[in-house]
């Protein structure tokens, strides 16, 4: 499979809820993240954050349905076309 550059939000709605497991996800998929840029909002208690990946779109599959299987967190995913 190719690999190919992927950006990706996600949303987490229940920092205190969610924030370790998204993190945890995040590590296991660490040597794809080329940029990661986080933003908490502690007096909602919300954070987002921004990723650029290079994988295959199978692995960015992988991550993303783990990830959205979460049910404090929103994730969109791009692929660019670069």
């Amino acid at each position: 499979m190719e690999l190919k550059f992927h950006s990706v939000t996600i949303t987490i709605y229940d920092r205190e809820a969610a924030f370790h497991k998204v993190s945890t996800l995040l590590h296991d998929f660490a040597q794809y993240i080329q940029v990661r840029l986080g933003h908490p909002i502690p007096d909602k208690n919300v954070a987002v954050i921004f990723l650029i990946l290079k994988m295959t779109t199978d692995d960015l599959g992988a991550l993303t349905g783990r990830l959205g299987q979460l049910p404090e967190v929103n994730v969109k995913a791009y692929t660019l076309k670069i």
